[in-house]
């Protein structure tokens, strides 16, 4: 039962807002009493925390299948490039915008566990690209990932109509691809443009 209240509630608070969606409101659309939804939530606030949690929950997990894939550095940046793209495109600007202004612990708490997450699997692709002799070894890991991670923020924030002309995947296409430049060394970069090649031949 908590599952599906926790479904039903990020469904209703997607469609109507978090402010006017009522703990009554999802009551009546389970058709259950309201001491039932208390009985697993303390409050609506609590509530509204696991829902939003719950999606944050499947991208870290999406994320952390990524470590385990097969692959070199290049291959899992590209295969995290398409899980950032796919949040980002689903990315609810009006969610977000109601979850800073009213709930801003919560907000923040979120915003820090993404930051986290991202910083975190940096880390780990950086070590993996100078392990595997495709990143300059110079590189200073913690200010690429601060960068990686500042560059996936300002996609949900910034008005970027000047490249409206452009799908988000392929706009994202372009700044993985300037990034993995930024990074590699000879090896990397010819690896990068083997890559390039097999997949604009298989897309043709």
């Amino acid at each position: 039962m908590e599952i599906e209240i926790i479904g039903k509630a990020h469904e209703m608070f997607q469609r109507y807002g978090l402010r006017p969606v009522t703990m009554d409101d999802i009551a009546k659309e389970l058709s259950v009493s309201k001491k039932t939804l208390y009985k697993y939530f303390a409050n609506k606030e609590e509530l509204v925390e696991r829902a939003v949690e719950r999606v944050m929950d499947q991208v870290s997990a999406r994320m952390v299948e990524l470590l385990k894939a097969e692959g070199n550095a290049i291959d899992m940046l590209f295969a995290m490039d398409e899980v950032v793209c796919a949040n980002i495109e689903a990315h609810d600007h009006s969610m977000q915008f109601q979850l800073e202004r009213y709930y801003p612990e919560l907000y923040a708490k979120l915003e820090g566990r993404k930051r986290e997450m991202v910083l975190k699997m940096m880390h780990a692709n950086i070590e993996q690209g100078k392990r595997e002799g495709l990143f300059r070894e110079e590189l200073n890991n913690d200010v690429v990932a601060f960068l990686y991670y500042s560059r996936a923020r300002l996609m949900t924030e910034a008005d970027i109509a000047e490249f409206e002309q452009m799908s988000m995947p392929e706009l994202m296409r372009e700044i993985l691809i300037y990034h993995v430049r930024g990074v590699a060394n000879a090896k990397g970069i010819a690896y990068l443009q083997e890559k390039l090649m097999t997949t604009t031949k298989t897309q043709s």
